[in-house]
């Protein structure tokens, strides 16, 4: 592979750059898992005992795949990534960033909702505010 020379202009990745890349990356686990479910029940997941049956697993990969999408866009148009290894890597964790902000949402929510209550108990006690 050919080194960059002095002065050359790298094109910058565009956002259907980053998409694509964090699909890649969405998919690289996906066959992933995949793979280790193949490789625990032996056979095709959906007639293994106890498994969801086929109609499941085409829509969540799909679904997965498209947060992976999504996301990997949305961190190169928003700068939080700058090139397609970043994308990938964003790709792969979307199950899981998507957990943290879900976390982080209701935790913010949980707390916003136990000031409400205090500033409320306060009020029908009598204390004041602050």
């Amino acid at each position: 592979m050919a080194a960059v020379e002095a002065g050359a202009v790298v094109p910058p990745v565009t956002t259907l750059s980053f998409a694509l890349w964090g699909l890649f990356g969405a998919f690289a686990i996906e066959g992933l898992q995949f793979n280790g479910a193949v490789q625990r029940t032996r056979c095709r997941p959906w007639r293994y005992p106890g498994e969801p049956s086929f109609g499941p697993w085409p829509v969540s990969v799909v679904i997965r795949l498209s947060i992976g999408t999504g996301l990997a866009a949305a961190a190169g148009l928003g700068d939080q990534v700058s090139g397609a290894f970043g994308a990938v890597a964003v790709g792969v964790a979307a199950p899981y960033i998507v957990e943290q902000l879900s976390r982080s949402a209701r935790l913010t929510r949980e707390a916003a909702d136990g000031d409400a209550r205090s500033a409320a108990d306060r009020r029908t006690t009598g204390e004041a505010d602050g």
